[in-house]
């Protein structure tokens, strides 16, 4: 492919971002009479826009092993696991089971999580798939290049939902959203690094938001019962040692996915 043809496509994909942000993030442009519907489609649309843009520039700038999910071994896949609990506990399954949590729009549920995929798609190549890897170019002739970086990129992630202050949240909501979006960050960092692909983190951050805002769309209810936390608590440590222990060995080996 010529650089003319690079240029159109990049022009393209840029006006079409551009163009669906300004739609259905500041005019807030309605596709239809249902609230539900109207509540994720139109960001669906613009994060999938945005989304098949930073793909495009990954691919262009030569980072194109990020976007491959390559056959890996199952010592990896078992290494994984820690991770995949951790998303799948901030589902409220105690909640729904005793009632507390009642899922009242069932019909949605298709769209939901494509929603979800979508915004954990626009995080990850952002912050994954491209900031990781710029930190790290900074950082890998210090003595602790992989630390580093995913102190680095997942501290930036987490001040980047600072501008949910413009969405008029509190800030008490916002310092403690700072916190757990910085220590999950972490955790798709090292995920990224270590399976040596973008989709395994956004497979993830799908799954943990899948559970964490089903209130919001799909469920009322409180889902932050006491056992929610605790299975939350327990199984955050252990992974956090798991994250740790990886680091590590990472730092001691100079590891190379």
């Amino acid at each position: 492919m010529n650089k003319y043809s690079k240029y159109l496509i990049t022009i393209a994909l840029v006006a079409l971002a551009v163009t669906t942000f300004v739609l259905f993030e500041i005019q807030n442009k309605e596709l239809t009479t249902d609230p539900i519907v109207n509540s994720m489609l139109g960001k669906m649309i613009y994060q999938l826009s945005i989304g098949a843009l930073f793909i495009w520039l990954i691919y262009i700038m030569g980072d194109r092993g990020y976007l491959l999910l390559n056959k890996t071994t199952k010592k990896k896949l078992l290494w994984i696991i820690p991770c995949l609990v951790v998303c799948l506990v901030n589902f409220p399954w105690s909640g729904v089971f005793s009632g507390n949590v009642t899922i009242t729009a069932t019909g949605y549920i298709a769209l939901y999580a494509v929603y979800v995929f979508s915004i954990a798609l626009v995080e990850e190549l952002v912050f994954r798939g491209v900031l990781l890897n710029i930190v790290f170019q900074y950082v890998r002739r210090t003595k602790l290049p992989y630390l580093f970086s995913v102190l680095i990129s997942s501290a930036i992630f987490a001040a980047f939902h600072l501008f949910n202050l413009f969405l008029d949240e509190s800030l008490e909501s916002i310092l403690l959203q700072m916190s757990y979006t910085f220590l999950i960050g972490c955790m798709f960092a090292v995920v990224q690094i270590k399976m040596g692909s973008v989709w395994y983190c956004v497979i993830l951050h799908a799954l943990f938001n899948f559970g964490g805002m089903l209130t919001i769309f799909l469920a009322s209810g409180n889902p932050w019962d006491t056992v929610f936390w605790v299975l939350t608590i327990v199984f955050g440590l252990l992974c956090a040692g798991h994250i740790v222990v990886t680091l590590i060995n990472m730092e001691r080996n100079k590891y190379v996915s």
